[in-house]
């Protein structure tokens, strides 16, 4: 006959052995890695230089607003942040044209006097991510930067110029 010590021993030795069993079956199981849809479809989309059509800059205010009471003491707070972003209309690699929208900090322009179009590369990263790939999700998510080139003198005539008005306006 077993004492009762020896019985709960056997039980938690037959514990410890199916614990162990199950962290190296759990430790062999692979996690699927997410897809690199993200990164391909990028490349798809932004690989090489693309014709620009038009460029603007937008400024947005955007507002927010929160309160905080603690029974009947508190108090309202609001804040109001002015954004810029560039948009602008560009060739993507099947013909068609997208009209995108970066933030102002995200666009670099490069003067060029041999550039015989405005022409717009974009910089970007792949990455694994949940969100379809559509077009505005990767400008989001995946573009860190892009360079507009451009030559100097259609510069001021067919490209507006951040903070202020057209550079032509600013040269007279």
């Amino acid at each position: 006959m077993k004492s009762r010590g020896s019985t709960l021993i056997e039980v938690i030795v037959v514990l410890a052995v199916i614990s162990i069993i199950a962290l190296i079956a759990i430790s062999n199981v692979q996690i699927k890695e997410p897809q690199k849809i993200q990164g391909s479809k990028a490349e798809e989309i932004f690989a090489g230089e693309h014709r620009l059509r038009k460029l603007a800059v937008e400024t947005n205010l955007e507002g927010k607003v929160s309160e905080r009471y603690f029974l009947f003491i508190g108090g309202l707070e609001g804040t109001v942040k002015t954004i810029s972003s560039v948009k602008f209309a560009w060739q993507m690699n099947d013909g068609t044209y997208a009209i995108s929208s970066l933030p102002i900090e995200k666009i670099r322009v490069n003067l060029d006097e041999s550039a015989e179009a405005p022409t717009i590369k974009f910089r970007w990263q792949a990455y694994h991510a949940l969100a379809p790939p559509l077009l505005e999700n990767l400008m989001k998510n995946n573009v860190m930067y892009v360079v507009v080139t451009v030559k100097e003198s259609d510069w001021p005539m067919h490209i507006e110029m951040p903070l202020g008005g057209t550079s032509a306006a600013k040269a007279q």
